[in-house]
Order: C-alpha cells, then structure tokens, then sequence
C-alpha cells in the first residue's frame, strides 16, 4: 500500500484576507460600494485598502506591517468598492478618508472632496445615500 502523499506546499506571496468578522463588520457598515454615487451592494464588491499596506519586510513580526502600524486588513482600513470603482480609484486617482463615524471622504484628481455619509448619517434612512459635497464644492462625478 503507498503512503498518503504529502499535502502540497502553498506559497505565501505576502498576501492575506481578512478575518470574516471583519469582511461582516465592513460589508454592514457601508451596506454599498462607498464611490460617491454607486448604488452596487457592499456584498457584490471587493473590500479595498484605504491606507495600503506596507510591504512585508525581513524584520518586525512577520505580519505584514511595522510592528507599531495599523493592521492592514482591520476594519478601519478597509471599504466596499466595486470593481468598476476599484479601476477608477487606481486609474484616475481619486483618493478616499475613512473616517471614525463611518463616512467616506472622496478627494477628486481636482481637488474637490466628496462625503459620503456614514450609515447613522444617511439622508432619507436609505445605506449609502445622501451624497454630497464637502466643503460646499463641486458635484458628485
């Protein structure tokens, strides 16, 4: 009888999710991609960085960030977008702010600022609505 093969090795390309209580803490709190406008629902989205994270390095504790950072894949760190807005935010460098109460905050390849309000902030009761400018500047794109 032969032996049980050996499970096969996988690589750790420096790549890690996030814990599934923090994919549900996400997908909840912003209930919709956070682009200023989308109306894609936080559950058909890919959860993308705010901050990104810093490469893994030789030194620290092996967990890809300095050992005073942030986690990289925390809550606070993270927001629904779509794929279509994932391109347009690498693509043409719109630029987001998480900030405490859950709103998003958009900064425009202009310079115009953009919030989208935090789920106890929605206008009109609906998640992820209640778009408007910041700063009494611009419109929503």
């Amino acid at each position: 009888m032969d032996a049980p093969a050996a499970p096969v090795p996988t690589i750790d390309r420096g790549r890690s999710r996030p814990a599934p209580a923090t994919v549900a803490r996400v997908l909840a709190r912003d209930g919709t991609c956070v682009f200023p406008g989308c109306r894609v629902p936080a559950f058909r989205c890919d959860l993308d960085h705010v901050v990104a994270p810093r490469p893994v390095t030789g030194t620290g504790t092996g967990t890809g960030m300095d050992d005073d950072a942030k986690p990289a894949h925390g809550a606070d760190n993270l927001v629904a977008l779509c794929r279509h807005h994932r391109v347009v935010r690498a693509r043409d460098g719109w630029r987001p702010a998480l900030l405490t109460d859950g709103s998003v905050r958009w900064t425009a390849p202009s310079g115009h600022a953009y919030l989208r309000p935090g789920p106890l902030r929605s206008a009109g009761g609906g998640r992820g609505g209640g778009w408007g400018a910041a700063a009494g500047r611009g419109r929503a794109a």
